[in-house]
């Protein structure tokens, strides 16, 4: 049997936002690892073929295959709070989806904004925190594309919530100031991969997570919403000075227009760096269905048999979301998809409705400290250190090896 392991990341998610925290869940290619072990185990003759993937979140660099990086390199920006930190900027061979571009650069800036495992970090970057540091990336960033290339920047959404007027104030601080920052964009064909299409405002916007991902009261979080809309509002204003338009029209999924507002689908990612972005004529798509382009999905799976994919908590399968990018092409080719998920409440219905024909429950089906399936435990499934996840991880492929391969 021919098996494509194509994962996310599985990490745990409070209010849906993955936590990007040393110890806590496994990347995309230690999920992908320790499946293709535990399948190699129950099924040493199948052909497995390992293909991590991305959606934009934090670390969605490393997801890149190698084969691909024509180089690397490590750019400096300042956190939400003003520690140094690194990201990556990667220049990949010229992409397998036309529509992506040929030779792309990937800015994993979301990196620099990921939501921090301490609650009360997060109420400190909510409160006092800058999308600066994030306008200082970009701005290295836009300086290496050539002729002809496009950059791709990873956003999510985080704690952070200025409405990017930081970062508009940084770009706009450089040689030339936003007209030149907006000149190279367009010339560049730079975009923005969405781990997250939240809105910047609105009753389900990014403000009002902020009471569930940093603990905040119910009118801290709405007003400091208000003061990220109004926030937004003026990077708006900015864009539309160095732009010479009232009303300008950006493009969003598909090619269509749309006048850009903080209620727009997709500018809260990044604390509002997305609808900056946006606002000086960066183009934005979801984040997997970017980076699934990027590294070839649909032809990856040409010769295989059988799909598995993994998250780290599944409640529903959202549109364009990783599961639901794989689960599509696998039903176009007819083939069946498998989710594994740490911790999954899918109905049946809405899964098979987005293509995944089964789902596994790690939590449910391996005990912490990897124990064989169904042996489960009142534990969570992230509980203990990396390796004990990955040996819950390689549980399940066993399993799945056993129940699939034929």
């Amino acid at each position: 049997m021919r098996v494509l392991l194509a994962p996310g990341q599985m990490r745990p998610e409070p209010a849906g936002v993955p936590l990007d925290a040393p110890g806590r869940g496994l990347d995309a290619a230690r999920v992908a690892g320790a499946l293709a072990r535990g399948w190699a185990r129950a099924r040493p003759q199948d052909d497995v073929v390992e293909l991590p993937l991305a959606d934009g979140a934090p670390g969605s660099a490393h997801c890149l295959p190698a084969a691909r990086i024509l180089t690397r390199e490590a750019l400096q920006g300042h956190s939400p709070t003003g520690q140094i930190r690194e990201v990556d900027l990667v220049r990949l061979s010229s992409a397998a989806d036309p529509g992506v571009g040929g030779t792309t650069w990937y800015l994993d800036a979301a990196r620099l904004t990921a939501l921090p495992a301490d609650p009360q970090q997060a109420a400190r970057e909510a409160r006092e925190g800058t999308t600066a540091g994030l306008g200082q990336v970009v701005a290295q960033a836009l300086e290496r594309p050539g002729p002809g290339e496009a950059l791709v920047v990873g956003l999510s959404r985080s704690a952070v919530n200025d409405g990017g007027l930081g970062l508009m104030t940084s770009l706009g601080a450089g040689p030339g100031g936003l007209e030149a920052a907006r000149a190279r964009m367009r010339e560049c064909s730079m975009g923005l991969a969405l781990a997250d299409p939240v809105s910047l405002g609105g009753v389900a916007g990014a403000g009002a997570g902020l009471e569930h991902l940093a603990g905040l009261s119910p009118q801290e979080a709405q007003d400091l919403d208000r003061v990220a809309c109004a926030r937004g509002a003026r990077a708006l204003s900015l864009a539309r000075e160095a732009q010479g338009s009232e009303r300008p029209l950006l493009p969003v999924v598909g090619g269509a227009q749309t006048r850009l507002s903080v209620t727009s689908w997709g500018t809260g990612a990044g604390g509002g760096a997305a609808l900056a972005l946006r606002a000086l004529g960066a183009w934005a798509r979801p984040g997997a269905v970017v980076i699934s382009g990027l590294i070839g999905l649909e032809g990856a799976m040409a010769d295989r048999d059988a799909v598995v994919t993994a998250c780290g908590e599944a409640y529903d399968v959202v549109a364009d979301s990783l599961a639901a990018v794989v689960g599509g092409a696998a039903a176009s080719r007819a083939l069946p998809a498998i989710l594994v998920a740490g911790r999954s409440a899918v109905p049946r219905g809405e899964l098979a409705a987005a293509g995944i024909s089964a789902a596994y429950d790690v939590e449910q089906m391996a005990g912490p400290a990897g124990g064989q399936p169904g042996a489960h435990r009142d534990a969570s499934w992230d509980a203990g250190t990396a390796q004990e996840i990955e040996a819950r991880v390689e549980a399940i492929g066993a399993r799945l090896a056993r129940t699939w391969s034929r």
